[in-house]
């Protein structure tokens, strides 16, 4: 979650990470500016006092398989907060504090109107599925307003003013009210067209005698009013209906007598597509280098006091209007560039890039050159040390890491492909998908595929590495090991000498700058995990011509806190070799991601006489990345999980300045609960980068 200071976003809380939350619950806000509620997932509500710093758990007990939807607060009272949810309505007496069921009702809460003007407590309006239900004393007690016949009831917003009250809901009649789809059919199944049709409805319109009226207006997720306003309602389509028409919103002034369409991102009815005119909305970077591929509004708010206030985020973009809907801004990218916001611009970030990000590499003798392998929009390039990025995608999905031609920083090389979020979940296992490995020449404008494009080769990579020595490329699969290279990736053959059988899953590889030897790490072949004692660091002896990787993996012992029925290393994911200028290359650090039940087992592990022994360092649930200062051994940095407010496990943005002897924790980083990589600025040894599952990647003071 977010807040807006000086015009540049910065993270008020960061829980967890969750693939694909059930509900993406939008921030409540107290008329005390101070004080703030989330439920991150729907679940696991908090409270803050301070704006948003820090946050402290409170108590609703839901029910199995219940989730917060939303939370509605009286903006002339902050003592005054409800709770709307799959199920019922909580409500608070004391600012959010402690929380009590309300006992007049049951069912999914579809929207709270605190009616501010009513004499006396104010008037609470809630809906359900099946009845409006009304509260003269200020949602104390509730007794049955309004009851639909024949239809249900799927959101509920409300506006008072000197022209009296307005109460707006929609319902389920979406057969009738999107019937329009139904034109489609030749196009899209029957399933798709029953999800649109369930996800629509038509507009009514009443007042506080309990009088509505139907008009002929659909609307689809989500129906919006000021508190203030009598005459203005603002409704969207339905992120589950075809032809993206869930991105449109309509906008009536006249109390739903009649709309107008002010924002429609995509248009499907003209060739070719068409987004809605530049003169009213902002392009963004994702926009113009992607597409506008968004299929409707995961939430969508408006100010409780200025109806010309409104903001919607879908799955990939958040648009906020300041006059109405008459124009749109994209505040999650600045644009840095000069012209027209068209592909290949320069951009500049404001806090709020929520895609992976997962390794940041600079170019090894131009420091202000640099790439960040991304998530959905593949990655992003820097030109000028990181103040501006421009998007760049290889191909696929991903871009999952870079290799540079040390003497022209012109030239770089990636590996990409169509899936994304290793190793979350399911990710964490063999993935063939499609990819490969490819070229620029001219800092990532164009790429060129260098492996064949056959079924051997066109598949999900996620490592690379180059030995600029004898000009050798190797590249790691999600599924079946590494390919190499020997003329400078012209040519490519599969190189797995040594390795075990099965699924090889590589997920990082380096390259001695010094001889072109080569280490690489084979993590465990989730679910099924038959290769545990052949995980680890492999290593090649390029220099003394070897023909097979040598696993470094000698002694894990097993820590005396651990259980002894949890053996080691499942799914190591990560190391850092000593390369330091006259380093005998004995010192090593592997990070071990818990991925199969071996509770509290998984760590940064260091051996110190190249690999003979390993012995853990600190416990670390689910570390993704350890790295060592290039300049000094002593010093090394990991970043990976953290769970909810730090209950499973350790995790976050641990460093060491002693070699391991002590742990610290970086805690100045706003996010501390899904980090992904880290990078040391190779200009500036004062800077740190982390990178984040969802949060793109941050700057800042190196930590001593």
């Amino acid at each position: 979650m977010i807040f807006i200071d000086h015009f540049k976003w910065l993270s008020i809380f960061n829980g967890c990470y969750a693939i694909g939350e059930k509900f993406r619950v939008s921030v409540g806000f107290s008329p005390n500016p101070y004080i703030l509620f989330h439920a991150p997932g729907g679940l696991a509500p908090v409270r803050s006092e301070d704006g948003g710093k820090t946050w402290s758990d409170i108590t609703i007990d839901l029910d199995s398989n219940e989730y917060i939807k939303y939370w509605a607060t009286d903006t002339y009272n902050e003592n005054k907060v409800f709770c709307g949810t799959t199920a019922g309505l909580f409500y608070s007496n004391n600012k959010g504090l402690t929380w009590l069921r309300h006992g007049d009702f049951s069912g999914e809460s579809h929207g709270t109107y605190i009616d501010y003007r009513s004499d006396g407590p104010h008037i609470v309006y809630h809906a359900t599925s099946e009845r409006i239900w009304r509260s003269v004393d200020a949602g104390a007690t509730f007794s049955s307003f309004y009851v639909p016949a024949g239809e249900s009831i799927r959101g509920l917003a409300g506006g008072r003013d000197q022209n009296g009250l307005t109460l707006a809901f929609l319902d389920d009649n979406g057969t009738q009210a999107c019937s329009w789809a139904n034109d489609f059919s030749e196009h899209w199944s029957e399933e798709q067209l029953a999800i649109n049709f369930s996800t629509c409805g038509y507009i009514w319109i009443g007042d506080d005698t309990g009088n509505f009226t139907r008009t002929n207006k659909e609307g689809g997720d989500h129906i919006r009013m000021a508190e203030n306003d009598s005459r203005t309602i603002y409704v969207t389509g339905g992120r589950y209906w075809i032809r993206q028409y869930g991105t449109k919103i309509w906008k009536s002034v006249d109390r739903g007598g009649s709309w107008e369409l002010k924002l429609f991102q995509l248009s499907w009815d003209v060739t070719p597509y068409r987004p809605w005119d530049s003169d009213k909305l902002e392009y963004s970077a994702p926009a113009v280098e992607q597409g506008w591929w968004d299929d409707g509004y995961e939430s969508f708010t408006i100010h409780k006091r200025n109806p010309n206030y409104i903001g919607g985020t879908g799955e990939f973009f958040l648009h906020t209007s300041y006059d109405g809907g008459d124009t749109w801004m994209a505040p999650f990218t600045k644009f840095a560039d000069v012209g027209e916001r068209v592909k290949g611009k320069r951009w500049e970030s404001v806090g709020l890039e929520v895609t992976t990000a997962y390794r940041f590499k600079f170019h090894p003798n131009n420091p202000s050159v640099g790439y960040v392998a991304m998530a959905d929009i593949g990655g992003i390039v820097t030109e000028d040390g990181g103040n501006t990025f421009r998007i760049s995608q290889a191909y696929n999905n991903s871009n999952f890491d870079y290799a540079f031609n040390p003497d022209n920083d012109q030239e770089v090389y990636t590996v990409s492909g169509s899936h994304h979020d290793f190793p979350e979940g399911w990710h964490a296992g063999q993935i063939k998908g499609q990819g490969g490995v490819f070229y620029s020449s001219d800092r990532g404008h164009n790429w060129t595929r260098i492996t064949p494009d056959n079924a051997d080769f066109n598949r999900q990579f996620i490592s690379l590495a180059h030995d600029p020595i004898n000009n050798f490329f190797y590249a790691g699969t999600q599924s079946i090991g590494v390919a190499r290279s020997l003329d400078g990736g012209e040519t490519w053959s599969y190189f797995n000498n040594g390795l075990p059988s099965g699924d090889k899953i590589v997920s990082q590889i380096e390259v001695d700058p010094e001889n072109g030897d080569v280490y690489i790490m084979i993590t465990g072949d989730y679910p099924n995990f038959t290769n545990r004692t052949k995980t680890g660091l492999y290593y090649l002896d390029v220099e003394n011509g070897a023909t097979s990787w040598e696993l470094l993996r000698g002694t894990v012992h097993h820590p005396p806190e651990v259980d002894p029925q949890y053996d080691m290393w499942y799914y190591p994911i990560a190391f850092a070799v000593d390369f330091t200028p006259g380093s005998d290359r004995s010192t090593i650090w592997v990070a071990d991601y818990e991925n199969n039940f071996n509770w509290l087992a998984s760590g940064l592990w260091k051996s110190t006489d190249r690999g003979q022994n390993w012995v853990r360092s600190i416990q670390y649930t689910h570390p993704t990345a350890i790295v060592m200062d290039p300049e000094d051994p002593d010093k090394v940095y990991a970043n990976g999980r953290w769970q909810i407010l730090g209950t499973w496990g350790d995790g976050g943005m641990l460093y060491t300045t002693d070699g391991g002897d002590t742990w610290k924790k970086n805690d100045k980083v706003p996010l501390q609960h899904n980090g992904y990589n880290v990078t040391l600025d190779p200009s500036d040894p004062t800077k740190i980068y982390y990178t984040f599952f969802g949060n793109a990647l941050m700057h800042g003071p190196r930590p001593e």
